[in-house]
């Protein structure tokens, strides 16, 4: 009788292993196919060349490719999605971020470190 209960907890262990791990990878399984599906990245020329780096082919550098990109931009203005940033060498853009709207475009430490210069404390 003790055998029979022993055998029957194991059995019962065993399958309730079998159903955790079943269930933990079926989930991992549908999230990453649910993740492929929506595809949380954009799919546009700037943002696919930003993410291959296939820009340095013919750029030496990012800033470089930033400028031929703001030369090719009929209004002076890039997005890159992927990073949340908006480029812009519009004047009319760079004069209402510096002396209209300033406190409203976060600049970062970095960006204000190299241009503390011209932005000032603000």
């Amino acid at each position: 009788m003790a055998f029979e209960a022993s055998l029957l907890e194991l059995m019962s262990m065993t399958f309730g292993f079998c159903f955790f791990t079943f269930t933990i990878l079926f989930s991992l399984f549908s999230l990453s196919i649910l993740v492929l599906r929506m595809k949380p990245w954009c799919n546009c020329d700037v943002c696919q060349t930003y993410l291959t780096s296939s820009w340095t082919r013919d750029f030496d550098n990012l800033c470089d490719w930033y400028t031929h990109l703001l030369r090719s931009s009929p209004t002076g203005t890039i997005h890159v999605h992927v990073l949340g940033n908006i480029i812009t060498a519009n004047p009319d853009n760079v004069e209402h971020i510096l002396k209209t709207k300033f406190d409203n475009y976060p600049k970062g430490k970095q960006f204000s470190a190299i241009l503390g210069d011209l932005l000032g404390k603000g």
